[in-house]
């Protein structure tokens, strides 16, 4: 079950990655037909997508690591000073 949570979260990843950018560009094709606007509107949506794409990948990443940890069985030893090679 702990797997199948992991992939879940790269699921999520992937859709975080990708549907920004989509959405934004998807924003600047109906703006220039409905509004008439230059082309430079895909550079600014674009521009902002792929910002929003990297903002919302590194907090899925954040929240990624921290499931991972949480999901691990392994307790870190302290490390003591009379533990010698």
């Amino acid at each position: 079950m702990k797997i199948l949570n992991l992939l879940l979260w790269v699921t999520q990843f992937g859709v975080s990655l990708l549907f920004p950018l989509c959405f934004f560009l998807w924003l600047a094709y109906w703006l220039q037909g409905k509004f008439g606007l230059g082309i430079w509107i895909y550079a600014v949506l674009g521009f902002i997508g792929f910002m929003t794409s990297v903002s919302t990948a590194k907090a899925c990443v954040q929240s990624m690591l921290k499931a991972a940890e949480e999901a691990s069985d392994r307790k870190e030893v302290p490390i003591a000073f009379n533990d010698h090679i």
